[in-house]
């Protein structure tokens, strides 16, 4: 799309986040100059997790008004209908590590499920989707990145690590749902 160097802003308050995005862009794509804009977008209450990135997106350009990104992630476990879902955070703070620990099942099935939208003006939106399907596991105790509290009980398929344990390892890219929407965010870009 564009070969000129660009700025872009990643809406988000989650520095963990930022970093990660900002790390694989720099690696990507030279041409994007990736900036954060820190602040938390209010949701509209669904269950559609594509109409709310698409609506904290519009939220977001209102406020930033300059070519920006922001994601909207949930984990899906199998045997709940659409939970944790949207309520992902919420989930997590409300039931904190021990009862996360009681509510999964060993060997249950989840998916990590992730819309990226890219908007350059009110009306012009682009949405890339990241999608990783594996296991949930009890761990001991809680490890990782606090801001990302699933990552510890979720093994994608092919490998028998969790999410955690890959975290800023090369390996780890090829399964984080995150880093599959900006790879089809980068090819679309070029």
């Amino acid at each position: 799309m564009n070969k000129t160097k660009k700025n872009i802003y990643f809406v988000t308050g989650n520095q963990g986040k930022f970093e990660e995005v900002k790390s694989f862009i720099d690696k990507n794509e030279p041409n994007i100059i990736l900036k954060q804009f820190k602040t938390e977008i209010p949701e509209i209450q669904t269950l559609d997790q594509k109409a709310i990135a698409i609506q904290k997106a519009i939220k977001a350009w209102e406020i930033v008004q300059k070519p920006l990104i922001i994601d909207d992630s949930a984990i899906y476990f199998e045997n709940y209908y659409k939970f944790p879902g949207i309520m992902t955070k919420y989930v997590f703070k409300g039931l904190g590590f021990e009862g996360m620990v009681k509510l999964v099942e060993e060997g249950n099935k989840a998916i990590f499920l992730l819309y990226l939208v890219y908007i350059n003006g009110p009306k012009s939106f682009k949405i890339f989707e990241g999608k990783c399907s594996g296991n949930l596991t009890k761990p001991i105790k809680f490890y990782g990145n606090t801001n990302l509290p699933y990552d510890c009980f979720f093994i994608p398929f092919s490998t028998n690590k969790t999410y955690a344990q890959m975290r800023k390892t090369k390996e780890g890219e090829k399964y984080f749902h995150r880093i599959k929407a900006l790879k089809k965010f980068i090819k679309w870009w070029n």
